[in-house]
Order: structure tokens, then sequence, then C-alpha cells
């Protein structure tokens, strides 16, 4: 098996689990759905139930959409806050109370949704 059937095996087996994988530029993203499902309480009440974010045209502050958002790049935002390479004072908050595992979940739950 080459390097690309592993990874299209790897991406079948995660999604009817409900894990979730990327390659990362620090390495892959592995989380569980239902576990960032429970976590996701602490973002929906700024970014929605559905992670569907908000815009400057329903009149409040510009709240990036979570939903669809690819597994990486979620992991390295959510790191990128904790790091204090990010500025936003709640997200940082957040952030720093969020493990590895934690953001790995939340990034599995987002992919998922659409």
């Amino acid at each position: 098996m080459n390097s690309k059937q592993i990874v299209a095996l790897l991406t079948i087996i995660f999604s009817c689990t409900g894990f979730s994988y990327t390659a990362a530029a620090d390495g892959p993203v592995m989380g569980d759905a239902g576990a960032g499902e429970t976590k996701a309480v602490l973002c929906s009440g700024c970014h929605g139930l559905g992670g569907e974010g908000k815009d400057i045209a329903s009149g409040q502050l510009y709240i990036p959409r979570l939903a669809g958002q690819l597994p990486g790049y979620f992991v390295k935002s959510l790191n990128a806050y904790r790091n204090d390479e990010r500025n936003d004072a709640m997200m940082r908050a957040i952030a720093k109370g969020l493990s590895d595992s934690d953001n790995a979940n939340l990034a599995a739950y987002y992919q998922s949704l659409k």
C-alpha cells in the first residue's frame, strides 16, 4: 500500500467513526467529534449553536464561522490564541483553558458541521 492509499483508507475509517484527520503544519489532527460537541457549549454563545458565526450585516460584531472549518487551521488558530499570538481577550481566555485534546475534539466537531 502506498502513502496515498493509506491516507485514503484512514480518511474513510475516521469518517465512519466520527474522528477527524488532517495533515497540519505541525502534524495530524485527530479528534472525537462527539466529545467536541459536548465542549462546544463554550463556543456557542458567540459563534452560534451550529457554529454559523455572526456578521456585521446582522448588527453584531463579526464572529467567524466555525462550521466546516478545516481541523488543522482550527487547531492552529486556537493555539495562536493560547500562546498570545492572536489578540482577542475572550478567545485567549477560552483557549488557555482548553487542552490539546479539547482542541482536536472541537476541530473534529466543527469540521463535521456544514
